[in-house]
């Protein structure tokens, strides 16, 4: 008998897996893991109803998830109209992928720490730029819930 996924909120490239580019392949990668390791994040994921861009300033390349009531799918590049826009090098990328979360992201507790403090600065002096941020704050913050590593 073949091994069931257990994740019942699958993650999907749309390129293809092979043909991810990097930032798809890397939150992509996070995505799944995350949802297979916290089940309970898939209530957070269904939440989200705008998809999300990520571009990477030191690789000249993007993403775009969208999140259904079935599963995301990470796109290469910039697909359609993002609600958030996510501008940032790949280490930033991942210092926010370290941010703990409570309650789904509503209760950014990461940002109170050392490396969250440096993201609020990057954010602060331009060097990491959110398009959607004041606009669009639950969705920004559930999605940094569902790539944070931190439990």
């Amino acid at each position: 008998m073949p091994p069931t996924n257990t994740n019942h909120y699958p993650v999907r490239f749309s390129d293809g897996e092979e043909d991810a580019n990097g930032v798809a392949s890397i939150v992509g990668t996070l995505l799944d893991e995350n949802l297979k390791s916290f089940p309970s994040r898939t209530k957070t994921a269904r939440k989200i109803p705008r998809p999300v861009a990520i571009c990477s300033k030191d690789t000249d390349s993007a993403c775009t998830i969208s999140f259904g009531s079935d599963g995301a799918a990470v796109s290469n590049d910039v697909v359609g109209s993002p609600s958030v826009t996510v501008i940032a090098t790949i280490a930033q990328i991942l210092d926010v992928s370290r941010l703990p979360m409570r309650a789904g992201g509503l209760v950014p507790v990461g940002f109170f720490t050392k490396r969250g403090i440096s993201v609020i600065t990057a954010i602060l002096t331009r060097k990491l730029v959110i398009k959607g941020l004041l606009t669009h704050t639950v969705t920004l913050l559930r999605t940094i819930a569902l790539i944070s590593v931190a439990e």
